[in-house]
């Protein structure tokens, strides 16, 4: 996360007007309006808080996340754009369990950031269903792109699966933009996958750690009344990982939920429904 400004700073025009500028680019409008609305849900003596959370929203826009794609792409060995300098045959596909996850954005994404969008590389990206009939072997590469992993949890769940449509053994990559250093362990320790992500997330990033410098015990137990009143069941969001972290296209419910939850009693910035 990153580092919020002096505690008592000004929260004033110029700091809202930073904060409107940067988060332009998420999916629902964050206006100036809407953010003074946001802080208001907070008692006055925990405004200061309040924007200081604001300060430290690690926001990844569209150029940050092609810019990852590319990197992480070139980074792995064998590949190139031209087919016979490539090693094997290579398959790129998104994440997902369903259709019209974020996954499948993601790989539209990547293909654009690696210059892959002609029709001649239109087969080197097939749906997951598709990768039993691809028959790919121990020479072959298989990329599953994806935007975030949090605890690793949906991946190793699903390595079974995996498994059994590449009954051959490829190698098997998951790019990420970005991911918790406890996720990557937890899928290189239980899946065949390489996982790579280009942000890595520690446990300074989990604003709820005794690690993070930035709050205070105090304001650490203020932040979780507000969380509480936001989401009572998962009051650090999903997987306990009390992040600030926010992507162009959707938060993840692993940030924190003053963040991003709407419901009776707190209304979410960064909305994740509409």
């Amino acid at each position: 996360m990153k580092s919020p400004y002096p505690v008592g700073s000004p929260i004033d025009m110029a700091r809202f007007r930073k904060w409107s500028s940067e988060f332009a680019a998420y999916r629902h409008s964050i206006s100036e309006d809407r953010i003074q609305r946001w802080l208001n849900q907070f008692l006055t003596k925990h405004h200061d808080l309040a924007a200081r959370i604001l300060d430290c929203v690690d926001f990844i826009n569209h150029e940050q996340i092609n810019a990852a794609f590319k990197s992480l792409l070139t980074s792995i060995d064998g590949w190139s754009p031209h087919q016979a300098k490539r090693k094997g045959h290579w398959r790129f596909v998104a994440f997902s369990s369903s259709a019209g996850e974020s996954a499948d954005a993601m790989l539209h994404k990547f293909r654009i950031a690696n210059n892959l969008s002609s029709r001649r590389y239109r087969d080197l990206f097939i749906y997951k269903s598709d990768l039993m009939n691809a028959k790919l072997g121990p020479e072959d590469t298989v990329v599953f792109v994806d935007d975030f992993s949090g605890t690793g949890k949906q991946v190793c769940d699903t390595w079974s699966d995996i498994q059994e449509l590449l009954p051959e053994g490829p190698r098997i990559f998951l790019l990420l933009v970005a991911a918790s250093l406890k996720a990557i362990k937890r899928i290189t320790n239980e899946t065949d996958i390489n996982c790579s992500s280009h942000i890595v997330l520690n446990e300074r990033e989990n604003i709820f750690s005794e690690k993070s410098k930035h709050f205070s015990k105090e304001e650490r137990s203020y932040l979780m009344q507000y969380c509480i009143k936001a989401d009572k069941k998962m009051p650090r969001g999903f997987g306990e990982c009390g992040l600030v972290l926010v992507f162009a296209h959707r938060c993840p419910n692993n940030t924190i939920p003053i963040l991003h939850v709407c419901n009776s009693n707190w209304e979410g910035l960064f909305r994740r429904y509409e």
